[in-house]
């Protein structure tokens, strides 16, 4: 228990001070003057050294106290009862106003700086710390056999089920979720599959050859069960996650976060070399795909948005895409060749391409061919695309644009309940 007092009575409390980065904290305020309201700011710095904060002002109750849990705020940055809402609501301030994502690049503790004031009393504030790594998980870096990746596992027992864990189109690796993944119990490989040497350096012409070296490496663990093999992906890394599942065996589930029903053109074309290409290769052989066609409307849209330095949302064109009837077919994912349980997540505000519709005809699919494995679609209303693991700021800044979609508030609750839906998913099918 911490506890820091303004003067000799009011107190503050932050249980635990410190917690992973998945864990609920609960914030109380105490012996302050009944019905006395009180400003809680929260506050911290993300890997640009870019300032977030969020504010919410609660109301003392008879007895002086006030728990942030279960209170609404009087006003602030949101205005439900969240006990992580002073988290989720942060935003970049003012003089910082162009950027429009909360970045982290590492595993290093987050640092949240929480001050409240108290009329006619010095303020009080305390440092909360919230980690990704837990203390007991070793990691391992990956250059061998050509894979590249990171490989996160629990020190003690096991065999432990394994996943490998895919980005999207950004080739960003997946680390604090596989460190989170492995403090719940799952052997995480972190694989980058492009955009570093010696990997192919755009999003085009990906041997699914690759996935299956990874595949045999994380079955080759001794920590691995190797019966229990999971392959997440996010985004372009759900179309592979898929794609990959249904063509090779050994894996036993799938878990698709804001996913495409179809093999959809590389990214990463030049201006010297703009050939249409396919994201993937299978033996040698480019895979069916949707080409990537703007019409003259969106080309418009993209300058336009450039021009005054705001982001692109490209569900628009991926839609448009889907117009090219006689390249559907072909390109569809045989979803139904997957040989085990298929999660599904998706934001029905999702701008950056439509992964509720994408999610909807996976389901389908699985459904028409009589799957014999459980699958679920999981969509949330007001989420857009960055749904990930939960309790860290998730405001897009809306006076920018926000080529993502969703609401501060629908993000923060897709993040927190599919994040559980994982977790469970996961505790079913190995169960």
């Amino acid at each position: 228990m911490n506890r820091i007092a303004a003067d000799k009575h009011t107190e503050m409390r932050i249980e635990p001070l410190q917690a992973q980065i998945d864990q609920k904290i609960d914030i109380q305020l105490s012996h302050l003057a009944p019905r006395q309201d009180v400003t809680i700011t929260a506050a911290t710095q993300d890997d640009n050294g870019i300032t977030w904060q969020a504010t919410a002002t609660f109301r003392a109750n008879e007895k002086g106290a006030i728990q942030v849990a279960n209170q609404r705020p009087l006003k602030g940055t949101y205005l439900q009862n969240h006990p992580m809402g002073l988290i989720w609501s942060m935003y970049p301030r003012v003089d910082e106003q162009n950027q429009t994502l909360f970045v982290k690049k590492d595993l290093q503790p987050l640092n949240i700086y929480f001050n409240a004031e108290i009329p006619g009393y010095s303020s009080i504030e305390i440092v909360h710390k919230r980690t990704f790594l837990a203390p007991d998980i070793k990691i391992e870096s990956i250059q061998e056999q050509g894979l590249i990746g990171t490989f996160y596992t629990p020190e003690a027992g096991g065999p432990y089920p394994g996943i490998i864990l895919l980005s999207g189109s950004s080739g960003t690796s997946k680390d604090q979720e596989a460190a989170l993944l492995a403090a719940h119990g799952y052997n995480t490989l972190a694989l980058t599959y492009f955009g570093v040497a010696p990997l192919p350096a755009s999003l085009q012409e990906i041997p699914l050859e690759y996935f299956k070296k990874a595949i045999d490496w994380l079955r080759a663990r001794p920590s691995v069960q190797t019966t229990q093999v999971v392959i997440i992906g996010l985004s372009k890394g759900a179309e592979a996650a898929l794609l990959v599942a249904a063509t090779f065996p050994e894996i036993n589930a799938v878990i698709a976060y804001a996913p495409s029903a179809l093999i959809h053109q590389g990214l990463g074309a030049t201006s010297e070399d703009s050939r249409e290409r396919s994201s993937w290769t299978y033996r040698g052989k480019q895979l069916p795909f949707i080409p990537y066609r703007p019409s003259i409307a969106f080309q418009e849209y993209i300058l336009r948005q450039r021009q005054a330095q705001l982001p692109v949302a490209f569900r628009r064109a991926y839609m448009e895409s889907l117009q090219n009837q006689q390249y559907l077919m072909p390109a569809m994912i045989a979803v139904e060749k997957i040989r085990g349980p298929v999660l599904i997540i998706s934001g029905q505000e999702d701008q950056m391409w439509p992964s509720t519709l994408f999610g909807d005809m996976i389901d389908e699919r699985l459904s028409k061919h009589h799957h014999p494995y459980f699958h679920q679609h999981i969509s949330y209303a007001e989420a857009g695309h960055k749904i990930g693991y939960p309790y860290l700021p998730t405001t897009i800044n809306q006076a920018r644009g926000n080529a993502y979609g969703g609401t501060p508030a629908g993000n923060a609750y897709a993040a927190e309940h599919s994040w559980q839906a994982v977790l469970t998913f996961l505790a079913r099918i190995f169960s």
